[in-house]
């Protein structure tokens, strides 16, 4: 990866990918930031695209960025929604719902990496209540692979708490 390299990737491709995702989401602010984001992904990474691959390569990291921009949202929504219940003294400072956001997202990662049955016999158990035997039925799968669903979600929860305290 060469400067120049860089360089003419964003002159070559900033407008188009900019319009691109203005058109997606409706929004210059969004546009302009998920397109900064997508050329500091391509610096961080390294790796640049020959010159005919360039607009699919950076779609591809774009529709990422997007795709995080939505479930940010939705989470972000939901968290507000939840705490507009609460009587104004108990709810969270600006600060703390900052914190509790960057946490859910955090905590969303790392379940967005596990395979579905595992995320949602851990979804159903740790927000549902679920007994282990309620999720085999509902997931048409044994006791034993929920108590190993279970384990590796609690596992990777674990993990991630070891590699990133907070």
């Amino acid at each position: 990866m060469t400067t120049s390299s860089i360089e003419s990737l964003y002159k070559d491709h900033h407008n188009w990918l900019y319009g691109w995702l203005r058109s997606k989401l409706g929004c210059a602010h969004s546009a302009a930031d998920l397109a900064h984001d997508t050329y500091v992904r391509v610096l961080t990474t390294g790796n640049v695209p020959q010159a005919d691959d360039s607009r699919r390569y950076l779609s591809q990291i774009a529709k990422g960025l997007v795709i995080d921009l939505y479930r940010r949202r939705q989470i972000e929504a939901a968290y507000l929604e939840t705490i507009s219940h609460l009587p104004e003294l108990e709810a969270p400072s600006a600060e703390m719902r900052h914190i509790i956001i960057e946490t859910l997202l955090e905590i969303d990662s790392i379940l967005q990496q596990l395979p579905e049955k595992v995320r949602r016999a851990f979804l159903l158990r740790q927000f549902d209540g679920l007994s282990y035997q309620q999720i085999a039925k509902q997931l048409n799968v044994s006791v034993s692979s929920i108590e190993k669903y279970i384990a590796r979600a609690l596992a990777a929860c674990y993990k991630a708490m070891v590699l990133y305290p907070s």
